[in-house]
């Protein structure tokens, strides 16, 4: 019987993503409070989404996130969408 992984890796367009690692790279960012990334859709059409918190009086902007992101993390490790 397959109970599937006990990880949180997912394969995403064919890349294994463990999704701790982004929610890290997220949580670093100084206007970040919390942060959860999870895969949404289905073999092609999956992608990461990213659910973030501010902290308080703080504000976010995703593409600021995303752009931090990149300078940290493959392309294919960041968000689709936030």
């Amino acid at each position: 019987e397959y109970l599937g992984r006990v990880d949180f890796q997912v394969k995403v367009r064919g890349f294994r993503i463990e999704l701790g690692e982004v929610e890290s790279a997220l949580r670093q960012q100084e206007s970040v409070k919390e942060a959860v990334v999870v895969a949404k859709g289905e073999g092609a059409e999956k992608r990461l989404v990213a659910y973030v918190a501010p902290k308080a009086g703080a504000t976010l902007e995703a593409e600021a996130l995303k752009a931090s992101l990149r300078q940290r993390l493959p392309e294919y490790m960041v968000p689709g969408a936030v």
